[in-house]
């Protein structure tokens, strides 16, 4: 009877499988390993779940370039200068973005870069009439429309502001 508990045991072991797949540290890379060594003391007392995904990321961390990684950096320090209001507001835009078609997604990517690509002057021009057009609580007019570079049959939003001149909320 005993042994017949430890097959039914062992059976659903097998059939459910481990409920987290622990990554060993030894089992990382050395470039995983060099990222992540502010947490090896923590290491096996993490979820498997949350290994697996610090080491899928310290994997793509490792493969960046190293403009890429100052980018990173610079994104991380502005993400932790934000309040809890901003973070949430962000979280909220790219669910947003998320939810767009991939077309959608794609005409606004191109759009952006578009704007980038204008002078200052002009973008700044922009900006103002996008602002004008807020605090007036009007939808643009087909001219309008023509200036900010909205198509007749999409939403017109305010491009943002370059990094460091955005207001705070």
């Amino acid at each position: 009877m005993r042994s017949f508990a430890s097959l039914v045991a062992l059976l659903g072991l097998l059939l459910l499988g481990p409920a987290e797949a622990a990554t060993e540290w030894d089992q990382l890379s050395p470039a995983q390993r060099e990222v992540l060594e502010p947490m090896r003391a923590d290491w096996a007392g993490l979820p498997g779940e949350k290994q697996d995904r610090l080491a899928r990321g310290a994997e793509r961390w490792s493969q960046l370039s190293p403009e890429e990684r100052d980018h990173a950096r610079q994104r991380l320090e502005r993400w932790r200068g934000m309040s809890p209001d901003e973070r949430k507001h962000l979280r909220e835009k790219r669910d947003r973005f998320r939810r767009l078609t991939p077309e959608e997604r794609e005409r606004l990517r191109e759009r952006a870069e578009q704007f980038r690509r204008l002078p200052p002057q002009e973008q700044d021009r922009i900006r103002q009439r996008f602002h004008e057009l807020r605090e007036q609580r009007r939808a643009p007019d087909a001219e309008d429309r023509k200036l900010l570079g909205c198509a007749p049959d999409e939403p017109c939003k305010p491009p943002k502001p370059p990094k460091g001149e955005r207001p705070p909320r």
